[in-house]
């Protein structure tokens, strides 16, 4: 029996080394997966340099006459995100957004919003369906969203005009009924959300889905209005090393910090997952940002992947451009545990206090990037590898700003 026990653990050693050696290769692939795509980042962001470096190296050449030269190093990485903010081009509008919670919506209010430095106003017909029209009655330029709801139609408060859902004027009281219309976006409800399309392009057919994913269940909707350019604060979500340093009172108190963070895509897209945190994140265009997070308990990590977790928290933040400094920020929180906690009298306004306070520690660091690039300084100046989503991002709005036909990482 001796004999069989050294000969079962000598076979258990053995087994053991191949796990290991097994687990090594892994490890080995996936640290050269995000090699690569490091350097399809590198290429990327090289082929949209300027000719700049290109004509200084000319000129030295000539200076030197005859002698030769050593080869120029290729271009460090870099992205030109400096200076006042530029208007929105229409090739952004062209998207559907969604700007409101279906929930915020009731049969007799209106909901006033804010899309690409224009004024709009969201409330139900007739029909119960959402709609959305210009903010400004035709008649005064009064704001309609100081007036009410009667019977499906928003009546301005200046001189009682009535309009449809589609901007069709239907009652103009003490004169006659004229031909009148303002202007209407394509509005849409769908899955808990208003989505509109602002866009002069015909809008897309089928609208994406922001559910969480089974098997959770959404515990809080919060809606916020916050002092900074839509890119920049999604430059932020999309970004994850910044938490043990920034977010030391809220959800990373007593985190440690990695010696290296590395986010991983496991196809080239706008998804992927965060090394050594056990997050999933994925940029959705035009201004979502979806992640997983694998947690034991609230405010802690456990394991180094959300399949390895046995409770997650999943969270939607829409970032949507208000204005060339004011984002309208929806955050959807679900969770795959604790349903009781939905049924907890004031838990909203529990949740809506957590998050701001996170959102705090972010804001008063965001604030003072923007100060600092609308005086011209370029806040993506060393892009390193855990800016990796954060880079495709802004590689994905610089092909959308410039009309290409296929977008970057759409595939």
């Amino acid at each position: 029996m001796k004999k069989e026990l050294a000969e079962l653990q000598e076979e258990l050693s053995q087994a053991h080394n191949q796990v290991h050696i097994s687990e090594t290769r892994v490890s080995a692939a996936l640290d050269k997966l995000a090699y690569m795509e490091e350097l399809v980042n590198d290429r990327l962001l090289q082929e949209r340099s300027t000719v700049e470096s290109e004509c200084t190296s000319s000129s030295a050449s000539t200076s030197t006459g005859l002698l030769d030269t050593p080869k120029s190093k290729q271009p460090r990485r870099t992205l030109n995100v400096s200076g006042p903010v530029k208007d929105y081009s229409s090739r952004l509008k062209n998207f559907w957004y969604p700007v409101a919670f279906s929930a915020d919506l009731k049969d007799d209010t209106m909901l006033p919003i804010d899309c690409f430095e224009q004024s709009w106003v969201i409330f139900r017909g007739a029909d119960g369906k959402p709609g959305c029209v210009r903010n400004t009655c035709a008649h005064r330029a009064c704001p309609l969203d100081l007036g009410s709801v009667n019977e499906g139609r928003i009546q301005c408060p200046y001189h009682g005009w009535e309009y449809s859902t589609d901007g069709k004027c239907e009652k103009m009281p003490s004169t006659r009924l004229l031909n009148v219309k303002i202007k209407a976006l394509p509005c849409f409800e769908q899955e808990g959300m208003i989505w509109i399309w602002p866009g002069n392009d015909p809008p897309a057919a089928t609208l994406p889905s922001l559910l969480p994913p089974s098997g959770f269940q959404i515990h809080a909707e919060i809606v916020m209005e916050l002092p900074v350019e839509h890119g920049l604060l999604l430059d932020n979500l999309l970004d994850l090393a910044h938490a043990p340093f920034t977010h030391t009172s809220t959800f990373a108190k007593g985190w440690s910090v990695p010696s290296l963070v590395k986010f991983l895509t496991p196809a080239s897209g706008l998804q992927g997952y965060w090394d050594p945190y056990p997050i999933d994140m994925e940029f959705r265009p035009p201004c979502m940002v979806l992640s997983t997070i694998g947690i034991s308990k609230p405010g802690k990590l456990e394991g180094q992947s959300t399949k390895q977790c046995s409770t997650h928290l999943h969270q939607l933040h829409v970032c949507l451009p208000a204005s060339r400094q004011k984002t309208r920020l929806l955050y959807r929180m679900s969770l795959d545990f604790a349903p009781l906690l939905k049924h907890i009298p004031f838990m909203q306004y529990v949740w809506r206090h957590f998050a701001e306070q996170v959102l705090n520690e972010d804001l008063r660091l965001v604030l003072g990037q923007q100060d600092r690039m609308l005086n011209g300084a370029n806040i993506w100046n060393l892009p390193v590898s855990y800016d990796k989503l954060g880079v495709r991002y802004r590689i994905w709005r610089d092909a959308v700003d410039s009309g290409e036909k296929e977008l970057p990482f759409s595939k």
